[in-house]
């Protein structure tokens, strides 16, 4: 299905009413084919080597052509993949039904494309111009000596694509899910969006992943959930609830927020008081009262002095100087 994906790219350019649109030449039917062909054969070389690692690692000996041939790639991806459950339903031969609806929806889309790119290669065609307003339209349309039953298989074929495509968009989707579920569980839903989005993208994807090993996505799933339950126990509690207890290892409300004891001085980290130089057991203004001696600023004793008040004998007494 990547080329015809491929060939709807570059089909565009080989319309003949470019000429007239553009004044550019339109590009030969055989040259868009012959690049549409070598692009899908890289994109397809990818997907086989990877395909064919990944059948080979899971003993499928019988199944390792399946990587080489179209179509039948798509059905060893859905082998790879395994069953997938839809509810209490579980869904066999995946791959199997969704290359059966790519070669439907290929099939289809190849009825359109090869009676165009015949008419345009044979010069059985008429060009067409529609005006709206001031823009001037280009089309074209076979001409009339075309065969009137391959035109009428082209008309219908038109109508049927768009059915087939989308029929083929939802198995692939199913068939991606199964397959990267498998693969890379933890990242599988962007892995399928892309893949759906861009198609190419697959092969490359299915190449990185051909050393990876399959995994059971209920398994990995009811896994991953237990490590988050053992997560939330270990930092909540047994009852995981994140009220029981301070996340931050302790009760904040528990003790003194300080680290010291409460009624005793601050600990480290701890605010510093104002009044922290006049101690609580001393009057700040007893350096001014009569009889005392004279102290440190700070009302300290003064070094190598007890801190009881002594007169010193070989002193006079100071005069009044009222007297």
């Amino acid at each position: 299905m990547e080329f015809v994906y491929i060939l709807d790219i570059i089909f565009p350019f080989c319309n003949p009413a470019r000429r007239e649109a553009y004044g550019t030449e339109p590009m030969q039917v055989w040259v868009a084919f012959v690049i549409a062909a070598a692009v899908y054969l890289v994109i397809f070389a990818f997907k086989a080597v990877g395909l064919y690692t990944m059948a080979k690692k899971r003993g499928m000996k019988k199944k390792l052509w399946c990587a080489f041939v179209p179509f039948a790639s798509t059905y060893l991806i859905g082998e790879l993949a395994g069953e997938m459950r839809l509810g209490k339903a579980r869904v066999k031969h995946l791959g199997l039904i969704a290359a059966a609806v790519e070669l439907l929806a290929c099939a289809v889309a190849l009825m359109q494309v090869i009676p165009s790119a015949y008419a345009f290669a044979t010069g059985m065609y008429t060009i067409t111009s529609s005006q709206v307003g001031e823009i001037v339209y280009y089309g074209w349309e076979f001409s009339l000596d075309f065969p009137y039953a391959v035109v009428r298989m082209a008309d219908v074929a038109y109508i049927m694509n768009y059915i087939f495509m989308i029929l083929n968009t939802v198995a692939q989707v199913f068939l991606l899910i199964a397959f990267y579920r498998a693969y890379a569980p933890a990242s599988y839903i962007w892995m399928v969006i892309l893949g759906v989005i861009v198609a190419v993208a697959n092969a490359f994807l299915i190449f990185a992943f051909r050393g990876r090993k399959p995994v059971d996505y209920d398994k990995f799933m009811a896994a991953r959930a237990e490590r988050y339950r053992r997560m939330q126990q270990s930092q909540y509690g047994p009852y995981g609830n994140p009220y029981g207890g301070n996340p931050y290892g302790g009760n904040p409300y528990g003790g003194n927020p300080y680290g010291g004891n409460q009624g005793g001085g601050a600990a480290p980290g701890a605010p510093a008081d104002p009044f922290g130089e006049y101690p609580s057991d001393r009057d700040p203004f007893e350096e001014y009262s009569h009889g005392g001696n004279s102290q440190g600023q700070n009302g300290g004793t003064p070094q190598g002095q007890s801190g009881e008040n002594k007169s010193d004998t070989g002193s006079k007494p100071p005069e009044d100087p009222f007297s």
